[in-house]
């Protein structure tokens, strides 16, 4: 099954955001999916790795509402 790549401005679309701020996740945040350059013009990132980041975020997110249910208690 082939690779299926977005765009920066559909990342951009899917999360809100400005094309710059993914360019900015890419560069300042090492856990962002790296992007895979195509060709000379065209850069995109694997839509499996985002997946999984937002997978990731997920998990990270549900972590730190347990623990501050725990410390609450």
């Amino acid at each position: 099954m082939p690779d299926t790549y977005l765009a920066d401005k559909t990342l951009a679309e899917r999360y809100g955001v400005t094309r710059n701020t993914i360019w900015r996740w890419h560069r300042e945040r090492p856990d962002f999916p790296r992007a895979v350059r195509l060709s000379s013009n065209c850069t995109r990132w694997k839509l499996a790795e985002i997946l999984r980041w937002e997978a990731d975020q997920m998990l990270d997110h549900a972590d730190a509402l347990e623990a501050e249910s725990e410390v609450a208690a």
